[in-house]
């Protein structure tokens, strides 16, 4: 029997589908470096490229005092070997004009090469070469980052123990890396706002937590993030007048986040007090998948196939099918 592929990932659809914008921008971030005459001018921990289709877009550079903004690289080509699971950009040059602040600047791409391995992590690595404006001499830009996979869901929030409430279609972002032998998560708490509270009409703040590490007592991926140095926006309004509209630090009482896994979903627990608070608040967040999950190899059965657009396919058909309510890409 033939075997397919099951897109439910990065390739769901393969990537020659997203570039018709059929799953979005993807965001990979990691740690990334700036060279320059071969020297390495910026290092940034953490800085972030996205994917689109076949677009990638540079995140603003900073060194010196250059400041070269955002910059989008159209029509990159790529290869992908289905049996490794890799995408491969070879080597491509760009070249585009655009105007920053009324000025004209030339943007020339003399390489541009990277992967995306569908590893543990997801790992998509990126070097480009290239001329702003009147720089005099190229400078190189590189990251190794990790893909940020979205969750949307309801969240409960409990305020206090005792006033319960609820938040729809809230979106957490959650990047899953290495660190040596250890994996270690970063979590973006969204904002969200609740209504009727004791306090009134609330606007909760967004802050990324990183670094949780697996905690097997807990079961899941754990954090206490009082000492982090964290600030969390909070607003509050009582009939029509502001009572807080403030940054508060979480540094007082149970600031912790727990995450577990559950095939694709996610569930998430956040303790926190902000500022000096007396009573707790509690959110807790069943999260569903919003991409596609994992690559993996099915075997074909005897279910009826079909194109994307309803049509019966035969056994010799390549492309994207839908069996028995799933997509697979078939060779």
């Amino acid at each position: 029997m033939k075997k397919i592929f099951a897109l439910l990932f990065l390739t769901t659809a393969t990537l020659s589908a997203m570039a018709q914008g059929g799953h979005g921008a993807m965001k990979f971030s990691g740690k990334a470096t700036i060279e320059v005459g071969g020297q390495t001018v910026s290092t940034l921990v953490t800085d972030t490229v996205t994917f689109s289709g076949s677009d990638i877009t540079l995140p603003e550079m900073r060194y010196g005092n250059f400041v070269i903004p955002a910059i989008t690289i159209h029509n990159v080509q790529y290869s992908m070997n289905a049996a490794t699971r890799t995408v491969t950009f070879p080597d491509h040059q760009y070249m585009e004009e655009m105007t920053v602040d009324g000025v004209k600047k030339t943007i020339v791409v003399s390489s541009l090469t990277g992967s995306y391995a569908h590893d543990a992590f997801n790992t998509f690595q990126l070097s480009v070469s290239l001329m702003y404006g009147a720089m005099p001499m190229p400078l190189t830009y590189s990251i190794t980052a990790y893909y940020i996979k979205d969750y949307t869901d309801k969240l409960d929030v409990s305020i206090n123990k005792v006033f319960n409430y609820s938040a729809e279609n809230v979106t957490y972002s959650v990047r899953k890396y290495p660190d040596g032998d250890n994996t270690l998560l970063d979590v973006s708490v969204p904002s969200y706002q609740l209504s009727g509270t004791p306090l009134g009409d609330l606007t909760i703040g967004s802050y990324i937590v990183k670094g949780l590490a697996m905690d097997e007592q807990k079961g899941g991926y754990y954090r206490d993030y009082a000492a982090d140095g964290l600030t969390m926006h909070f607003k509050s309004v009582q009939d029509g007048k502001i009572g807080y509209d403030a940054d508060f630090a979480m540094s007082q009482g149970d600031n912790s986040i727990l995450l577990v896994y559950d095939g694709s979903k996610i569930k998430v627990t956040n303790a926190f007090h902000p500022g000096k608070m007396q009573f707790p608040i509690v959110s807790t967040f069943p999260g569903q998948a919003t991409g596609v999950e994992t690559i993996k190899m099915v075997e074909q059965n005897d279910a009826p196939a079909y194109n994307l657009a309803g049509q019966r396919t035969t056994a010799g058909y390549k492309g994207i099918i839908i069996k028995g309510g799933k997509k697979y890409f078939q060779r």
